[in-house]
């Protein structure tokens, strides 16, 4: 799922906003299990956990350096982006150069929920 800011999305990290996101694509997954009864043809699908992964784009050195900050320490953020809001750990944090000679940085988020059935 693309979200375009400025049109229907924000993100806000622990409150506060981040400021120059300029691309946000955040992947929504399911881990499903199939199961089917021995002696029947029949098959169940049940949904057993998900994972969200946020990946933004910014020119904002704060923001990356709170990113890189958080990553190191491991320490879950309250995240709200396009109506999504979850806690998530920073899992990478990188430097790319731009055509237009400005520092950008790509941030990943991840959540993951697992055991919602047994």
């Amino acid at each position: 799922m693309a979200i375009v800011l400025g049109r229907d999305a924000g993100l806000t990290w622990d409150g506060v906003s981040v400021p120059c996101a300029r691309d946000m694509l955040l992947n929504v997954t399911t881990v499903t299990r199939e199961i089917q009864p021995f002696g029947s043809r029949a098959t169940i699908s049940y949904q057993t956990g998900y994972g969200l992964t946020l990946t933004v784009e910014t020119i904002d050195d704060a923001a990356a350096s709170t990113a890189f900050a958080a990553a190191v320490a491991g320490t879950e953020i309250a995240v709200v982006a396009g109506g999504y809001s979850f806690t998530a750990v920073v899992t990478n944090v990188s430097d790319a150069m731009p055509l237009e000679e400005k520092r950008a940085w790509s941030i990943e988020m991840r959540k993951t929920q697992a055991g919602l059935r047994t």
